[in-house]
Parts: structure tokens; sequence; C-alpha cells
């Protein structure tokens, strides 16, 4: 890392560097392994002439993964049909990679990937962070998000199993993965939440990304991408959890001080705006 100039600082842990005339994102892992997996990753995908990674990837000092910067390079915006429609033949794209590989490799590092659990998991934070949160929100939104979230983890035992084979997730399809640089080429970056596990439980959680966005009509999304009529029907009732919601009011203790206000604001208006959109997406999923 001493032979590079620091152009700015991205991230906390991440850095966009230059050496000579080539440009490098830094990106410094607390944990080892996880800077493993992601080059495991990249390597094997480089070896099957997936067209949407970064190859070169470099790890340093166990840690310290030194990769290519995309110049130009612009993220997706899930408000077009066109952006939307990409990042999801990307992800099928990634996910049909099982078909050549065995991800569930120990050497790829990859953890099992289970919805129920990990939104258990997340409604239970949302509890015990429950009085910081209902400052900002009021008692009567946490408790119907609480309401929403329990009802949909108890509607998990009236859906049928998965029986998909699986494959490697991306674990965090936020439009800013998705990239897209001046030659108009599309990739997939940061793949530190990458696990295996039944494609259909990705695209569970590329709608919830992408919901806000058509204004939390599911039907229109169903019509508009073909690809998600893979999920079975009875698996769309998973949409019901308010994971999205929860996880951004998770996020609010994290930003700073003096931006916190405005996040918070922000936040209120969108957590609205679902909420009175949610009974309807509630009776969507289950028709």
């Amino acid at each position: 890392m001493n032979n590079f100039d620091f152009k700015r600082k991205i991230k906390s842990n991440v850095w966009h560097c230059q050496s000579g005339k080539e440009e490098f994102v830094v990106k410094k892992y607390d944990n080892p392994l996880v800077a493993k997996k992601v080059k495991a990753i990249h390597e094997k995908l480089a070896d099957m002439q997936f067209p949407h990674t970064l190859s070169k990837i470099v790890l340093e000092d166990q840690n310290v993964l030194i990769q290519p910067w995309i110049k130009d390079a612009r993220a997706f915006n899930y408000q077009t049909r066109f952006d939307r429609t990409n990042s999801l033949a990307l992800l099928h794209q990634l996910h049909q990679t099982g078909k050549k590989v065995d991800w569930s490799k120990d050497e790829y590092f990859l953890p099992p990937y289970d919805l129920r659990l990990k939104w258990q998991d997340r409604l239970q934070k949302f509890i015990l962070h429950y009085t910081q949160v209902s400052v900002y929100l009021g008692a009567e939104n946490c408790n119907q998000l609480i309401l929403y979230a329990q009802e949909a983890l108890k509607g998990f035992k009236q859906i049928e199993p998965l029986q998909s084979p699986k494959t490697i997730l991306h674990g965090d399809v936020v439009h800013h993965n998705f990239l897209k640089d001046s030659k108009g080429k599309n990739f997939i970056i940061d793949f530190d939440l990458a696990a295996y596990g039944h494609p259909e439980e990705e695209l569970i959680m590329w709608i919830h990304r992408v919901l806000p966005h058509v204004n939390y009509n599911l039907n229109t999304l169903l019509n508009e991408q073909p690809l998600l009529k893979q999920i079975p029907a009875t698996y769309l009732q998973t949409l019901r959890f308010p994971n999205e919601l929860l996880r951004e009011w998770m996020y609010v203790k994290t930003v700073m001080t003096e931006k916190q206000q405005a996040f918070v604001e922000e936040l209120i208006r969108f957590t609205e705006v679902a909420l009175s959109s949610w009974s309807k997406l509630w009776y969507d999923c289950g028709r």
C-alpha cells in the first residue's frame, strides 16, 4: 500500500488510489476470511470468463484487497426499467454459474443463506432499539412494523420449501453494487456478503430493494420482469416482511450526528409511504 498515492477516501476502509497512470480501489477488511472469500470468488469467475466482475484482484497482508478502478462508472438506478432489467439479468447470470461450479466447497468460504433466520435476527435487533427508533418514528408506526414482521415470519410455516439448486448469491443487491462504465459494460462489485443459497432468496431481496421505485406495485413489477416468474407463487409471501424499513432504521444510529436529522426526516417520509402501501402489498403477495 505504500506504493500508492491516495486520491480520496470512499469509506472508512475503502480508498481510491493511484500508482503511476493506473488507478485502484484499496479495501481493508477486519476479517481476513472475508477478504479471501472475495478474492476466491473473483478468481473463479475470471477462470469461467464471467464478463461482469473485475479481474486482477490482489490480496495483500491477508486482509487488504487491491482491484482496478472502474473509470467513469455510474451506479444503476432502480427507478428506471432499463437498469432494473439489467441488474436482474446480471444476478441471473451470476446464479447460473452454479451449473458449472460447486460453490458449496470450503475453498470459496461461502456461508449458508437462510432468509428466515436472517430476518428473525433483524427483527430482534429492531426490537432492542425500539426506544431509540420510536423517538423519531413514533410508537404506533414502530408497533405496526413489528406486527407486520412477526406475522410475516409466522407465515413462513405455510410456505413450501424451495426446491431449486443452491448457488452463489451476491448478498447485497443495493443499486450501487451494479455499475456501468463509460463503454457501456456492466459490472457487479462488492462480494463481501456473498453466500450460498437458493436464487429465489436473492430475487426476493432484489424485489424488496426495487418495490419503492414502482410504488410498491408487485403486479407491475412481476409483469415487467419475466425472470421473476421463477419464484414460486407461495414464496412471494416472504415479501410481507418489512425488511427494508427495519434495516434502514437500524442504520440511523450509524449516521453522523450532523447528517442524522436530514436522514431521519427522509426516512420517516419513506416509512410512511411504505406503511400506507403495505396492506395492499400484503394482499397482492397472497393472491
